[in-house]
């Protein structure tokens, strides 16, 4: 019998339920992604809105996945997760780009780098 991935992530949810960022870095990390478990079972997902579903759901705060899909990052596995993942026996391969956040104000873009910490992006040539 496979391991259920989706159960498992249940040992994630006060995490995620007191740690927005995590949630939304959760969201991108199993959008686009295949994860696999130690003992061979395999996961590769399904829709963004179905991710996003499971991340809402996690949390139980009465949100939507509205409130998370398309938040950034889609297959693209932080190191937060990465780690989290792995105490759970998961090991993810994502296929997409860092979350990405822009200061609408000042046009200030940040990347969330491997370690979790959002990296000010510098425009070419400054």
């Amino acid at each position: 019998m496979d391991r259920d991935l989706e159960h498992d992530l249940k040992a994630l949810a006060n995490r995620a339920r007191t740690e927005r960022d995590f949630a939304v870095e959760l969201y991108g990390s199993l959008c686009n992604a295949e994860w696999r478990h130690d003992d061979g079972s395999h996961w590769a997902g399904g829709s963004w809105r179905y991710v996003a579903n499971v991340v809402a759901h996690l949390r139980g705060r009465g949100e939507e996945y509205l409130d998370f899909y398309c938040s950034g990052g889609e297959g693209k596995i932080s190191g937060r997760v990465a780690d989290a993942m792995a105490e759970l026996g998961w090991h993810g391969i994502g296929h997409g780009a860092a979350l990405r956040k822009v200061d609408l104000r000042t046009g200030e873009s940040r990347v969330l780098g491997e370690d979790g910490e959002w990296i000010v992006e510098r425009p070419a040539g400054r």
